[in-house]
């Protein structure tokens, strides 16, 4: 629809209201119907083939698959038009399976990615290559600073900070280390409730405070490895104890990024689903890639359930050829009317009766942002202002959570922790001049070889990826 950009800049001057409205509101829903028509049938066929190939396994996901293939039949994809409440009810929960094995995938991740950082400073006790000390000592921070301030853009020197602040030994005190937390939480001051959980969130599973591992009987293996590294003695480890510890944490590993992959696919195509169910009875009249896409779906299903291959599908695809690209576009330049009418004209809405077709419009906006986990319930507690003591209350319980971890916490898991929680922070340096003191003290505090040859490894690493 070429003129629904011009619809959307009309609604937001409350130009011709009653005609725009629902002209916006159908053409609209009609693009992100066909923009999930088209993506779930590319998914839901690429999926069909990794199960034929026995490429997955898990059988929380073939549980879950089993239920798309349920509501797909129930849907108007493959009969008659079912009642739209149930479906919503029946792909929101799946939606919230996947979300819950989501979360249990991230505090793996968050877990592993300490235990990475801790094997890796104990790697290089067992080679016997030269450690360059005059590297280390003297040319290595103006390394890191020109890498830094290399590129110009604020955000980028400030991703970059974070990078190498992840890195650099820990030989900091727990009050300055709490100081820069509760340092953090002053700048949330005045933000919505939701974007302060959220902080409080990222920061908790950097530092091994999730407890998603335990909740649930996701990945049973994985907690049984969790458990070995968090048992281990690194102080005294032998090189013996370290290959053991790296082989299964590079399983570990393996497999939850193997995971991720597979439930992010799985949420997308959930997700086009749900879209698909708010969507349809909102359209403009017939598609030809709707059309197309139910047709891939419904062989592919048919071709998979009888045991025969799939391959006969691929050359309906190239029907899709460029419409993606042609309907985002169309999308994100008209997409800002929805908000729009939903925070300013709600009354009309109802007295167009279209408030339902609106308030199915936000909730696809967000099945359609990218962000494939996005909580899609407009929730006014989140919404809300709160005083600047819920920031600092969040700093404080985050504080006093790494206080008791840290109690029964090995030194060098201490440390990674920190580093995984201080890179994780907005950049708590002042100007230039802290940034380098800062590189300066980590490096000259830490007397271990071993911890400064894989410092020296990885900061290299960092430098020579950018």
């Amino acid at each position: 629809m070429k003129n629904l950009g011009y619809i959307a800049s009309e609604i937001t001057k409350g130009k011709n209201l009653e005609e725009n409205l629902e002209k916006y509101g159908k053409g609209l829903t009609s693009l992100y119907n066909g923009l999930a028509y088209i993506k779930l049938s590319m998914n839901y066929y690429t999926i069909l083939n990794m199960i034929k190939d026995n490429e997955i396994d898990d059988e929380h996901f073939l549980e879950i698959f089993q239920g798309v293939n349920e509501v797909i039949e129930l849907s108007s994809i493959d009969s008659s038009v079912t009642e739209r409440s149930m479906l919503v009810e029946r792909i929101e929960s799946l939606r919230n399976q996947i979300i819950s094995i989501m979360e249990s995938v991230t505090d793996y991740v968050d877990k592993f990615k300490v235990y990475e950082h801790v094997l890796n400073r104990v790697e290089h006790r067992y080679d016997d290559s030269v450690f360059d000390e005059e590297y280390y000592n003297t040319y290595m921070t103006n390394d890191i600073m020109h890498y830094i301030f290399s590129d110009k853009d604020n955000v980028s020197i400030n991703a970059r900070i974070s990078d190498v602040v992840g890195q650099l030994p820990v030989r900091m005190s727990k009050g300055r280390f709490y100081d820069h937390i509760s340092d953090a939480f002053t700048l949330y001051h005045g933000a919505q409730k939701q974007t302060i959980d959220d902080f409080y969130y990222s920061l908790s599973t950097s530092a091994m405070l999730g407890r998603a591992d335990m909740d649930n009987s996701f990945f049973t293996d994985m907690h049984d490895i969790y458990v070995t590294l968090d048992k281990a003695d690194y102080k005294n480890l032998d090189q013996a104890g370290y290959t053991r510890l790296k082989g299964a944490l590079d399983i570990a590993t393996e497999k939850m990024a193997d995971a991720a992959d597979i439930y992010v696919l799985l949420a997308q195509i959930v997700n086009d689903l749900y879209t698909i169910i708010l969507s349809d009875n909102n359209t403009i009249g017939d598609n030809t890639e709707v059309n197309v896409a139910k047709d891939i779906i419904l062989k592919s299903k048919s071709l998979f359930e009888d045991e025969q291959e799939l391959d006969e599908i691929a050359e309906l695809f190239t029907a899709f050829e460029g419409k993606q690209e042609r309907i985002l576009e169309t999308v994100m330049a008209a997409d800002f009317a929805t908000q729009y009418a939903a925070a300013n004209l709600n009354d009309t809405l109802d007295e167009l009766a279209l408030s339902d077709m609106y308030s199915s419009l936000e909730a696809i906006s967000k099945l359609q942002s990218g962000s494939d986990f996005v909580d899609i319930s407009p929730k006014e507690y989140f919404d809300a202002i709160p005083d600047d003591s819920y920031a600092d209350m969040a700093a404080e319980k985050l504080i006093t959570e790494l206080d008791r971890l840290f109690t029964d916490c090995q030194q060098s898991v201490k440390r990674a922790v920190m580093a995984a929680v201080l890179s994780m922070l907005p950049v708590f340096f002042n100007n230039t001049e802290e940034i380098q003191d800062y590189i300066n003290s980590s490096l000259i505090q830490c007397s271990d070889e071993a911890e400064k040859k894989a410092v020296v490894e990885v900061v290299r690493m960092i430098i020579a990826g950018q």
